[in-house]
């Protein structure tokens, strides 16, 4: 039996569709060199408007074409070393990203982020309470500053305890994994 269609895969369309759920699965993590946008280059209902560049700390140029779903929450992304990208991939193409800023005049290999809320592949990626989706190092480090004997409940009794307002996740930059939660609250 064969089956046929005409335009399956809707190249002749003059309309592209693009989910507006999109996993926030972080896979690429680096600071930002240098970006370079096209004019009028923005982010208007959760999408780029316009192409733009970022070079990475690591090397990498990263294109990040008009209409992919991103958020961007770093004050000048023009000042080196100022923000970080955290990004979906699917090969070369980015799928979703994020441009946050780092969290110091002067980037540490750190990056603070909202509370761990759950995990996921048995502990292997945990979920912020943003909805992003990142690695988490074995074992995570649970610190707090009082003696609350954090250190000695299990993950998932912390994420339980803290969050999604009593606790902050901290990124190693190096790794690319979330190696730390503490208790702010």
């Amino acid at each position: 039996m064969l089956v046929s269609c005409n335009d399956c895969f809707g190249r002749g369309s003059a309309v592209s569709v693009i989910p507006d759920a999109v996993e926030k699965n972080i896979e690429l993590v680096a600071v930002i060199s240098e970006f370079s946008q096209g004019e009028g280059w923005r982010i208007e209902n959760g999408r780029t408007v316009s192409d733009a560049t970022a070079t990475l700390d690591d090397g990498r140029i990263i294109l990040i074409a008009s209409d992919t779903p991103g958020e961007v929450d770093c004050v000048d992304v023009s000042v080196r070393s100022s923000c970080v990208m955290l990004a979906n991939i699917f090969g070369d193409s980015v799928m979703w990203f994020a441009i946050t800023n780092t969290n110091t005049d002067k980037p540490t290999r750190v990056l603070e982020l909202p509370s761990l809320v759950d995990m996921l592949d048995n502990g292997d990626r945990g979920v912020l309470a943003n909805g992003w989706i990142v690695k988490l190092s074995a074992p995570t480090t649970k610190t707090c500053s009082s003696d609350s004997g954090a250190s000695r409940i299990s993950l998932r009794e912390f994420i339980n305890i803290y969050s999604p307002d009593k606790s902050l996740s901290k990124m190693n930059l190096i790794t690319d994994e979330v190696n730390e939660v503490v208790c702010t609250g």
